[in-house]
Parts: C-alpha cells; sequence; structure tokens
C-alpha cells in the first residue's frame, strides 16, 4: 500500500504531497505486531480509497470543480487518521473511528464516477465532510474521554458516537453497488440531512442556541435515517447465500462495529480452552467453514494471531444478544441481509430463534 501511496504522490499536485507523507507513515505505523488486526484493515482499506481518489485527481480528464472537491477531502481524512490513531484515543474507540472512515470513503468510488449523477455525488461530497469533522472533534480525539465537558449536554457524546456509527452505515449501504438507483439517493439525502446537522451541533463556533437547535432535529432525522438505511439496504437483489457463508458475512460485520469489550462478555462462554490463558485482543473475522461450522480468527493478547472452529449456531444467538434488530442496519449496513438470511435459516431448518432479527419491530 505504501508503495502504491508513493507512486500517487509522485503524480499528485503539490499540494497534496503533505497529506499523502502523513497517509504513507499512518499506513506504516499500523504495520506493527501490536496492532490490532481490525484497525490494520481499516486504515489500509481507508488508504486504498483515498489512493483511488487521488489517481482521479492526477487525471488531466477530471473536471476542477472535482479535484478540488477531492484534493479537499484527502486532506480532510488523512487529517482525521491522524488524529484518530493519535496515541490519546483509547483503543476501542479508536476501532470505531477508524471503521466510520473506512465506510465513508468507501463512498469515494460513486463520487470519483463520472456517472454518477451530480446532486447525488454533492450529497455524497456533503456526507464525507461532515462525518469527518465531526470525527475530528469528538471528546475521544481531543481528550481520550467520552464525557461532555457542559454538564447540559450529557447526553451529546453517546448520541453523537451513535450517530458516527449510523452515519458510517448509511455510506456503506450507499456504495454498496447492488443498492437500488433510487434507495440509494434517498438514503444519501436524508443522511447528509443528519451529518450537516451533527456538523452544525459540534461546531463551536456555532452559538449555544444553534447547536440545541440542531440536537433537537437530529432525533427526528436519525430517527428517518435509521429506517431509510433498512427499505435501501433490503432493496437490494442477492443471490442466496449458505448458511456458512451468510453467517461468516454476518459475524464478521459484528465483530467489526462491536467494541471489543461487548464481545468478549456476549462470546466468554464461546472462547476455546486454548485461547483462555492468553486472552483474546481482537476478534477479527469469520471464515465459511461448513454449514455448521465458521473459522473465527482472532488476535491473542501476545499478539499471537489464531483460529479455531466455532459453531454456528450458539456463535450466532450470542451475536444476536449484543446486537438487536432494531441496530441490525445501523450497525452493520449491507451485512445486516447476511444476519437476516442466517437467522432465516437456523428458524426454518433447525427451529432456532435467533434474538429479534427476524422481528421487524426488532422487539
Amino acid at each position: 500500500m505504501t508503495t502504491a501511496l508513493q507512486g500517487e504522490k509522485e503524480r499528485a499536485p503539490e499540494e497534496l504531497a503533505s497529506a499523502v507523507d502523513t497517509l504513507i507513515s499512518i499506513v506504516s505505523a499500523v504495520e506493527t505486531p501490536e496492532t490490532l488486526a481490525q484497525d490494520r484493515q481499516g486504515v489500509i482499506e481507508s488508504a486504498e480509497n483515498l489512493a483511488s481518489a487521488l489517481a482521479v485527481i492526477s487525471d488531466p480528464n477530471t473536471p476542477r470543480e472535482l479535484k478540488e472537491e477531492l484534493t479537499a477531502i484527502v486532506q480532510q481524512v488523512t487529517s482525521t487518521l491522524e488524529v484518530v490513531h493519535g496515541p490519546r484515543v483509547p483503543s476501542e474507540s479508536r476501532s470505531m473511528l477508524i471503521l466510520v472512515v473506512k465506510r465513508t470513503t468507501s463512498t469515494l468510488d460513486l463520487i470519483c464516477d463520472s456517472k454518477t449523477p451530480q446532486k447525488l455525488r454533492g450529497m455524497l461530497i456533503g456526507i464525507v465532510k461532515d462525518t469527518n469533522y465531526a470525527l475530528e472533534r469528538s471528546p475521544e480525539t481531543r481528550n481520550g474521554s467520552t464525557r461532555s465537558p457542559n454538564s447540559n449536554e450529557s447526553r451529546a457524546p453517546a448520541q453523537d458516537a451513535e450517530i458516527r456509527m449510523l452515519l458510517g452505515s448509511s455510506s456503506a449501504i450507499v456504495s454498496d453497488r447492488r443498492t437500488p438507483t433510487g434507495e440509494r439517493e434517498k438514503l444519501a439525502d436524508v443522511t447528509q440531512q443528519v451529518s450537516s446537522l451533527l456538523r452544525k451541533a459540534t461546531d463551536p463556533g456555532t452559538s449555544q442556541e444553534e447547536r440545541s437547535e440542531a440536537r433537537k432535529e437530529l432525533d427526528e432525522r436519525t430517527a428517518r435515517m435509521k429506517d431509510q438505511q433498512e427499505e435501501s439496504a433490503s432493496a437490494q437483489e442477492r443471490p442466496e447465500e449458505s448458511l456458512g457463508k451468510a453467517a461468516a458475512v454476518c459475524t464478521s460485520a459484528i465483530f467489526e462495529s462491536t467494541p471489543e469489550s461487548t464481545l468478549m462478555r456476549g462470546m466468554k462462554r464461546l472462547v476455546p480452552a486454548e485461547w483462555e490463558d492468553e486472552g483474546v485482543k481482537d476478534f477479527w473475522k469469520a471464515q465459511e467453514r461448513s454449514n455448521d461450522q465458521l473459522d473465527v480468527l482472532a488476535q491473542l493478547r501476545n499478539n499471537e494471531h489464531s483460529h479455531a472452529p466455532f459453531e454456528v449456531a450458539p456463535l450466532i444467538t450470542e451475536l444476536a444478544e449484543l446486537v438487536p434488530h432494531d441496530k441490525l442496519f445501523g450497525s452493520l449496513g449491507p451485512s445486516a441481509l447476511s444476519c437476516e438470511q442466517t437467522a432465516s435459516y437456523l428458524d426454518e431448518e433447525f427451529g432456532i430463534t435467533v434474538g429479534t432479527w427476524l422481528t421487524k419491530g426488532g422487539m
């Protein structure tokens, strides 16, 4: 990845040289054994997304206005990654922040595509910029704490963290080429409204009154966005996956989007004996082993990478307790569909109820 970025740096405008150097440094920094596999993957995928934008910037046929927008995005997202990867950011917060960066930058493929309608491109650019603005100014990146300095805004940090995750999931659904055009545009529209309100609510230059108004409006718009996420993702036409494949996609998405401490508590009874002594540092991802077994990849506390077989049914039922239906699409993006398909298989073939995943109300 660093070699590819170096090549893009040589072709990119001089004004981006510093940003690309910083990006190369960040990618190099996550190659250490101590870095969580999840974080490393998130940074590398974000860098790949930015590298694609750099290639478009360097293309002489790219319209000047788009070049300027992409240049601003590359600089801003690189700055966000630098802040997020800072030593003062708590590990769990860092993982979630990197995930949002990865998901928002996934929309660069559409932003750079000449076939993308200008209105949609404008909304996506707004989402990337607003979300990264909020990420850089999150309490976790400023002082390593999730507490708000203002007691009157005690709800704000938790609310903002949830909204940032939702914005990332919207970006993942929008950027998924299987999402129908009309559904993509509807979701991008409401997501851009939410990202704009979040930016206003976290902007220190905004008056207290304006921030309060933005927060009131955020609740209603965020609820609309969550509904639209499910509608847009569910409109995708997907080939039917095997139980093993659907479960692997679902499990990997939950590993990626759930704080590690929550995963540890939820999976405590399932951890294989050979992992117990050392302890698990990072549940990374799952791969299909068979229809009733997954191969779970994990990073142990001694930074050794290991894998072990997990039975699908008990694993999925435990994970369903951590991510109820009303949080599926907002946490997992389009991968939530694989969770629903897994739940259907387990229900129809084995009579196993998987939490609330097949209950539309999530209750």
